[in-house]
């Protein structure tokens, strides 16, 4: 009995932390499954089908230490998903609030289109891994649990994938 209303009493304040996430953080969940949609509509799908599996999993979870992070992974596999199954077109972004590119003049080196079909051009786990920091603001470590792959990894990657492009655009 206990159990059950520990159960019940985690259950609430997961979809509580989830009410506060999404009127916190709706703008970036929307740019983020946009980028893998390019539809309004889709995007909102996803978004839904996201919270939907939030939810069926809040009874399974026993504890979620980084709720943002934890959701976030949520939110890009099903994006990924809703990607793959669709097979759209190449990935599309807004680079305008991008800070991490800054070694790049876009009034003198490279068009936003250039730098679009760039990042399109990028496999997937590196393409991701940019967009996150970048694009989102996550950390490392927040983008390792969110991707599941070592922070170590993803710190090669993207180190890599940076250097890469800084090559191209010279």
């Amino acid at each position: 009995m206990f159990n059950r209303i520990a159960k019940k009493q985690r259950v609430r304040h997961y979809e509580s932390q989830l009410e506060q996430l999404i009127e916190t953080q709706y703008q970036k969940m929307y740019r983020i499954a946009y980028s893998y949609t390019h539809s309004s509509e889709d995007a909102l799908d996803v978004i839904q089908d996201s919270f939907q599996k939030a939810l069926m999993d809040f009874s399974k979870v026993k504890k979620i230490d980084h709720f943002q992070a934890w959701f976030y992974k949520i939110l890009v596999r099903t994006a990924i998903d809703y990607w793959r199954k669709n097979k759209r077109m190449p990935l599309n972004f807004e680079l305008e609030d991008c800070p991490g590119l800054e070694f790049i003049d876009f009034q003198n080196d490279v068009s936003y289109m250039e730098l679009r079909e760039l990042l399109s051009q990028t496999p997937s786990p590196e393409r991701e891994i940019i967009i996150l920091k970048f694009f989102e603001g996550f950390t490392l470590k927040e983008i390792a649990h969110i991707l599941n792959l070592n922070e170590n990894t993803v710190k090669t990657k993207m180190y890599r994938s940076l250097d890469n492009y800084k090559e191209i655009l010279k």
